[in-house]
C-alpha cells in the first residue's frame, strides 16, 4: 500500500521523504560538525546547560525526522488499514515494515549523521585497537562464526536486522564459550569474551552502530528479552574498551 501513490499513506509516505532529503541537503554534515565542536567548547567552557540544549537538537535533526516519519506514515497506514491495529503483534509487523522501508530509503543519510556524533570516540578505539597485539590472546577462545556475525552488523540498515545479527553473535560468543571451557558463560565472562572479539573483529565505527540501535531499537522489541540482553551486553563491552588505555591490564587479565 505504500508504494501505491495514490493511496494516503503512500502519498504521506513520499512525500515526507522527499522533505528529508531535501532538509538534510540543506544540513550540511560540515554545518553539523560545527555545532558539535561548538557543544564541546560550550560544555568544556562550563556555559549554561540551556545554550548547549538550544544546540543539541540540531545535530539529530536528520534522525529526529526520521521519527516523525515512521511516527506519521504507521499511523496513517493504520487509520487506512485499521485491521492492522486488530493485534499487537499485527501493528509491531506494521511498524517494522514502515521502517524498512524508511531506512531503505534513508539509512545512509541518517547513519551519515550518527557517524559525525561519534567520530572521535570511533576513531580514538580504533586506534587502541590497531596498536593492540592480538598474538597475545588465546585464539582458543576466539569463535569464528561469532567474529562473522558480528561483521555483517555494518551490512543491515534496519534496527530489527542489526539486533538480529547482535543477538546471534552472543549466541555463538555464548555457546562456543560454554563448548570450551565445560560451563556456562557467567555475566563477566561474557562480558570479556565480547570485548575480545569485538578488538579481533575490528569492525569499524561500532560505537556509531550501537548508537543507531540506541536511537531506533523500538521499546517493545527490546523488552522481548533476547534483543534488550544483547544491546545492552555490546553498550557495556563497547563502554570498557572506549574508557581502557590497556586493554589487557584493565579487561582480559582481570579474574572474573
Amino acid at each position: 500500500i505504500l508504494n501505491d501513490k495514490l493511496s494516503p499513506p503512500g502519498h504521506v509516505y513520499r512525500a515526507l521523504i522527499k522533505e528529508h532529503r531535501k532538509r538534510s541537503s540543506e544540513r550540511t554534515m560540515a554545518d553539523i560538525s560545527d555545532t558539535i565542536a561548538k557543544m564541546e567548547a560550550l560544555t568544556m567552557s562550563g556555559e549554561v546547560k540551556e545554550e548547549i540544549e538550544i544546540e543539541a537538537p540540531f545535530i539529530r535533526s536528520r534522525r529526529l525526522d526520521a521519527h516523525a516519519i515512521i511516527k506519521h506514515v504507521t499511523a496513517t497506514l493504520l487509520e487506512v488499514r485499521p485491521g492492522l491495529a486488530s493485534s499487537p503483534l499485527l501493528t509491531d509487523m506494521s511498524a517494522t515494515a514502515v521502517e524498512g522501508l524508511v531506512f531503505g530509503e534513508l539509512y545512509h543519510s541518517i547513519f551519515e549523521e550518527i557517524l559525525e556524533e561519534t567520530k572521535t570516540i570511533d576513531k580514538d578505539l580504533m586506534a587502541k585497537i590497531t596498536s593492540f597485539d592480538t598474538d597475545i590472546l588465546d585464539w582458543g577462545d576466539i569463535s569464528q562464526e561469532a567474529l562473522n556475525t558480528l561483521g555483517l552488523i555494518p551490512g543491515a540498515h534496519t534496527p530489527v536486522d542489526k539486533l538480529w545479527y547482535a543477538v546471534s553473535f552472543l549466541e555463538h560468543v555464548s555457546n562456543h564459550f560454554t563448548f570450551s571451557k565445560r560451563k556456562a558463560v557467567s555475566a563477566d565472562s561474557l562480558l570479556k569474551m565480547v570485548c575480545l572479539h569485538l578488538v579481533v573483529a575490528n569492525v569499524p565505527y561500532m560505537n556509531a552502530e550501537i548508537l543507531f540501535l540506541e536511537e531506533f531499537a523500538r521499546d517493545e522489541r527490546l523488552l522481548r528479552g533476547k534483543e534488550g540482553y544483547a544491546l545492552v551486553t555490546l553498550q557495556a563491552s563497547l563502554h570498557f574498551l572506549n574508557a581502557s588505555d590497556d586493554f589487557m591490564k584493565d579487561i582480559f587479565l582481570v579474574n572474573d
